[in-house]
């Protein structure tokens, strides 16, 4: 198997790091190889690799790279009750999943000979046939195997990891798009909605369920604002310990009766336990955001620690990774760290290139916010999208600028929501003869790790930020600067502001460049772009000035 050259320079110098106990970063653009590289290097230093990934989605490109290594290497993959589980739909709980009636509960020995959602769908079809249970039987599969793959819960999170049962130490550990553990807390987090409460309503047996359901609707309806920025609350809709039981009995009836008809969806009495089971804990903050609750920590540092053991072997990697001071700081990584920036090191480009063009006559800066300014995003989005060779992304702050601008805009067009599946975006695109614009906010479904490729090159050929994806400097984030703003040393901004906004822009141009050929504009459209700052951290020092 050939090497690219940045793989043969830097290969030994970061197997040299990690057994000299270094945590390793690399910082590699989108498609330069890094996979594979990783997976290499894992092999030659421990035997055995962990590759952890954010979404079940970039379980492939693992597989793929694996059999490219050697055949014979035993791959296998984790995946949660919800995916696993032939009788549930996607969108349930694994909570909502009572296995302790479930007549399927053995485990058998699996061998991954395809692709993981082949071998799922092979599974799930199987499992019912012959009596056994897909999810533990990946689970017991996964310790006896080379690499296994799992996604971020079941290593940050405690509960989860305690589920593989395996020595950590006896592995080569691998974080991909780890530009994203900064927002491993959200796993836990909890949300209370008018929509969950109805939902629970909808599927309640017991009138006083549906009474105490009700009353929590009214009650949130008077706490919450419409605002999309976090808002904090003194309080959340009250619930006595009696009410409480009631849910949870009603909850396991629920919950018996599913998985005995073999038909598992979506309890949403259980979203609605879980919210106060989470808030009773006291380690969680109320907010408001977008009519919901919103359940958040500030105690980041309990997700982080596996990071700081020195007897792990772990390899950071993502081609939007920020920088190490910010890993020190913000993430609080206090062992030594070899942080390596692929370009710099090698000294030439390892993947595809950009154009960049800046549009000085249009901003999203919320002073200056108005329909005539959507009105004017969407003229550039129509513009764009006759001009582009393929398909367009278009990147918004926030779903509420996304829909005005978006309404405006007459074309083929997939607009990301809640319930957005990637399959289904993909799927479209890549079947259909015509250009659509996919629209997505920062760090959602759409920019984050996906690819939208054919022949391993990218179907996106222009990427447009509409507007500069900052964070919103609302309570949360006040409070959490609050918080570790000896460790920033007053760059609470640059930290907790820029560079976040930084790495969302590059993730989005990331999914225009899949491969070293590929060739992409780059449409920045707001005039705080044309900045010395954001022309060097997007080495677009030769982007063109535009006006419509």
């Amino acid at each position: 198997m050939e090497l690219r050259d940045w793989q043969k320079q830097l290969k030994d110098k970061v197997i040299n790091a990690v057994k000299e106990g270094f945590l390793v970063a690399l910082n590699s653009p989108t498609g330069s190889g890094k996979t594979l590289f990783s997976l290499l290097v894992g092999l030659n230093t421990k035997g055995k690799v962990i590759f952890v990934v954010r979404t079940h989605n970039e379980y492939f490109p693992v597989y793929r790279d694996v059999k490219k290594i050697d055949p014979s290497l035993k791959f296998s993959f984790v995946i949660g009750k919800p995916s696993a589980c032939p009788f549930a739909a996607k969108d349930v709980d694994t909570e909502d999943i009572n296995c302790k009636y479930c007549e399927i509960k053995n485990a058998i020995e699996v061998k991954i000979d395809k692709s993981p959602f082949e071998k799922l769908k092979e599974l799930k079809e199987n499992g019912i046939k012959e009596g056994f249970c897909p999810y533990y039987s990946l689970l017991e599969s996964a310790k006896e195997a080379d690499i296994i793959t799992i996604t971020y819960p079941y290593f940050f999170i405690e509960k989860y990891l305690s589920l593989l049962d395996i020595n950590l130490e006896e592995y080569f550990i691998v974080i991909d798009e780890a530009h994203n553990i900064d927002k491993v807390s959200e796993i836990e987090e909890r949300t209370l909605s008018e929509f969950i409460l109805s939902m629970a309503i909808k599927q309640s047996k017991s009138e006083e369920v549906r009474r105490i359901l009700d009353r929590l609707i009214k009650e949130l309806k008077t706490l919450t604002y419409q605002d999309e920025k976090y808002i904090k609350l003194d309080k959340v809709p009250e619930l006595s310990d009696e009410e409480l039981s009631l849910l949870v009995d009603e909850y396991e009836e629920l919950r018996k009766e599913a998985i005995k008809s073999k038909s598992v969806s979506r309890i949403y009495l259980g979203s609605v336990i879980r919210f106060y089971a989470t808030y009773s804990t006291g380690n969680f903050i109320p907010f408001s955001f977008s009519n919901k609750i919103v359940l958040k920590t500030l105690e980041l540092n309990q997700y982080y620690n596996l990071l700081n053991d020195e007897n792990l072997s772990i390899l950071l990697m993502s081609g939007t990774l920020p920088p190490k001071e910010y890993l020190e700081k913000v993430i609080g990584i206090s062992r030594k760290i070899l942080y390596i920036n692929v370009e710099k090191e090698v000294k030439k480009k390892v993947t595809g290139s950009y154009q960049c063009k800046i549009a000085i006559d249009v901003t999203s800066k919320y002073d200056l916010r108005s329909e005539a300014m959507w009105k004017k995003y969407s003229s550039y989005l129509l513009k764009i999208y006759y001009q582009a060779r393929n398909h367009v992304l278009a990147v918004f702050p926030s779903y509420q600028i996304m829909e005005k601008v978006m309404s405006y805009v007459n074309v083929n067009k997939i607009l990301e929501n809640e319930g957005t599946r990637i399959d289904d975006v993909i799927k479209i695109v890549k079947e259909s003869r015509q250009k659509y614009i996919i629209a997505g906010v920062g760090r959602g479904k759409i920019t984050e790790g996906v690819e939208i490729t054919d022949n391993d090159r990218s179907l996106i050929s222009d990427v447009v930020l509409v507007g500069v994806p900052y964070p919103p400097e609302d309570d949360y984030m006040k409070l959490l600067s609050k918080k570790i703003s000896e460790k920033l040393g007053g760059k609470e901004k640059e930290y907790l502001i820029m560079i976040p906004a930084l790495i969302t822009v590059k993730q989005a141009i990331g999914r225009s460049i899949r491969n070293i050929n590929d060739t992409a504009l780059v449409w920045l459209l707001d005039k705080r772009y044309d900045s010395l700052w954001w022309k060097k951290n997007l080495n677009c020092f030769n982007s063109t000035k535009i006006r419509l």
